[in-house]
């Protein structure tokens, strides 16, 4: 008798409590909800946010002073600048020596992030799913409904630029 207390006596068994449908958890739920009792990230990765002070906004541009925000110089560093207010989520990686890609962190499948795998060089959903998008936000594979958004990103000096306004 699955789901309740029973007490088994010579006449049978019967319920020791009222018999209530116990809730039914998918596995993905289980193990997320274990990660975040054990205060775990997401399954496989997180991307560090670009300190506050070391982005700003110029009009359509988004504007990272490299020499603050150092790390993301390394090649093969991601960052992520998000400004809510704006509705900026981006995932800005450098990818070779002065090179940058910028796209939508957000996985198009459910709204979990996306990380950056230097190796692939592809951006990875940090769902369960494992959605994976090229540089250019194109869907390699995965359950999902489309692909990400891909900014321009230029560096100019010690500035890295990425232009909201245009897709590349």
């Amino acid at each position: 008798m699955h789901g309740r207390l029973v007490e088994t006596t010579a006449s049978g068994a019967r319920p020791l409590v009222p018999a209530t449908p116990e809730p039914s958890l998918s596995r993905r739920e289980i193990l997320w909800q274990s990660l975040g009792l054990a205060g775990l990230p997401p399954l496989c990765c997180t991307t560090p946010e670009v300190p506050p002070g070391d982005v700003r906004f110029e009009g359509t541009l988004v504007v990272i002073d490299l020499d603050r925000a150092r790390a993301l110089q390394r090649v093969g560093s991601a960052r992520a600048v998000v400004d809510a207010a704006r509705g900026v989520n981006i995932l800005v990686a450098c990818t070779d020596e002065g090179r940058y890609a910028a796209l939508d962190r957000t996985c198009t499948h459910g709204g979990a992030m996306c990380a950056y795998d230097h190796r692939r060089r592809t951006l990875r959903c940090t769902s369960m799913n494992h959605a994976e998008y090229d540089l250019r936000g194109t869907l390699l594979h995965g359950r999902t409904h489309g692909n990400l958004r891909a900014y321009e990103a230029r560096r100019r000096g010690s500035r890295l630029e990425i232009a909201l306004g245009g897709k590349r």
